[in-house]
């Protein structure tokens, strides 16, 4: 009997899924341990059995990976009693149901779906942190008492969970307020920023090691360039670190620090990718996954 397309396609994936960590992950998250360590955060893993994102989740919000399946199950419901808006985006002309089954299954990868699903019936924002990358965003309340679910995200195959490295481990996890993010969506920001960056830049206001902490944060290992990126933040390391690393996700961190282009007038667009396959070109125009247009740097 041939299997269903969704069904085959699931199958070779839960394959693909690595039940041991590769030397390749390890040193991956070596480096991105490092990045994370500047901004007082640490990965907290968890078990890469095609339940990662669940898991993930379930440890963000009770401390326990172990209650996977009550998040899995709660998703699943939630695109269930939702039809209308989620099925126009299942990929591969799989019928609703069957994809909705396949995903009830232990193993089975998220994608878009779940995660805009699980923001929506837990009622919580989800950052996800990237390798030397800027962070993905789903904002789904903008209410500040929001409570924001940090996940990492590795080698484009699997979540872990990201607390503060001081969290002591007895519950959820602790509402973690990254500098850069924390006036994203104010609308006078941009101007703010201009403004400061402007009638500031130059002043090399930054701390003794605030270079050696960038340079750890980003892996540039031109001080120069580093140097000239905190005295235009004014010595903020937040900002210089989401600087780099948004820069060096078009080219690699130069040697040549001429012709620097200000931290304030650098964008990034964030779309998320997932485990799970790519989302079908009609996302955008419905709006279920937004793309955020926001400042790279925005603390000052």
């Amino acid at each position: 009997m041939v299997k269903p397309k969704l069904q085959k396609k699931l199958s070779q994936k839960k394959q693909q899924q690595p039940q041991v960590k590769k030397l390749g992950k390890q040193a991956d998250t070596s480096q991105f341990r490092t990045q994370l360590d500047a901004l007082g955060l640490r990965i907290v893993e968890v078990t890469a059995d095609g339940n990662c994102f669940f898991r993930s989740l379930a440890d963000q919000l009770e401390g326990n990976e172990e209650e996977h399946k009550k998040y899995r199950s709660l998703v699943v419901k939630h695109i269930l009693d939702n039809r209308e808006i989620f099925e126009p985006f299942i990929e591969d002309e799989v019928p609703f149901d069957q994809y909705c089954q396949s995903m009830e299954n232990d193993g089975t990868w998220a994608g878009h779906m779940e995660l805009q699903a699980a923001s929506l019936v837990t009622r919580c924002n989800i950052c996800i942190h990237r390798h030397m990358s800027p962070r993905w965003y789903i904002r789904n309340f903008d209410d500040h008492g929001v409570r924001m679910v940090h996940l990492s995200y590795h080698d484009g195959e699997h979540y872990n969970s990201v607390r503060l490295k001081d969290d002591p481990f007895d519950g959820p996890a602790r509402p973690i307020v990254i500098k850069a993010d924390a006036d994203l969506s104010a609308p006078s920001h941009e101007t703010k920023v201009m403004n400061k960056t402007h009638g500031r830049a130059g002043k090399e206001t930054f701390q003794p090691g605030s270079i050696k902490l960038v340079m750890a944060g980003t892996g540039c290992e031109n001080a120069e360039k580093v140097e000239q990126i905190l005295g235009q933040v004014n010595g903020d390391i937040d900002a210089a670190i989401e600087f780099l690393i948004a820069e060096q996700g078009t080219e690699e961190c130069s040697a040549n620090s001429d012709s620097l282009p200000s931290p304030a007038n650098t964008y990034v667009t964030k779309q998320l990718t997932h485990e799970g396959g790519k989302m079908k070109g009609s996302e955008e125009k419905r709006g279920f996954l937004q793309k955020e247009k926001c400042l790279v740097n925005t603390t000052w």
